[in-house]
């Protein structure tokens, strides 16, 4: 088993943001859930497809497998989840449908891949609806974000 490894990357699509954030990336109502264990409590989007996981234990993945399952579902499994890094101990989320990290170097990005990522508009619109999520972003966007592998 190899090491665990921070990497920076650009991802085109939208920051949902986590339970860490209380979801700053979305504009949905938010439910409070609270585990039966020790009383802690989080938020998490509302939405239909909420599972059991989701709103028994304050884990990032819990929501993450959920939304990909129902991408899956509905065609949209190219589009990708990514969990990343809110601060130590702390995660959210990215719906992106692009993802640029270079070898080496600076994390810039060329005039023709930004103007590429836009083919990706309607895939991103129709998985917001697919996930019955609406962000705050008019638009998809690039987003610099840190993420563990």
């Amino acid at each position: 088993m190899g090491a665990i490894e921070n990497h920076t990357a650009m991802m085109y699509g939208y920051r949902l943001g986590g339970p860490a954030d209380n979801w700053s990336g979305l504009a949905n109502e938010l439910v409070r859930c609270a585990a039966s264990t020790d009383g802690s409590s989080w938020l998490i989007p509302q939405v239909s497809w909420e599972t059991k996981g989701m709103r028994e234990e304050n884990h990032p993945d819990h929501f993450a497998a959920a939304a990909e399952a129902r991408l899956a579902a509905s065609g949209l499994q190219s589009l990708l989840l990514w969990t990343y890094s809110l601060g130590r101990a702390d995660e959210g989320h990215i719906i992106a449908a692009a993802i640029h990290e270079p070898e080496c170097g600076p994390l810039v990005l060329d005039p023709g891949t930004m103007a590429a990522a836009s083919q990706y508009d309607a895939a991103l619109a129709q998985a917001l609806s697919v996930l019955e999520l609406r962000p705050h972003a008019a638009n998809p966007e690039w987003i610099t974000a840190n993420y563990y592998a």
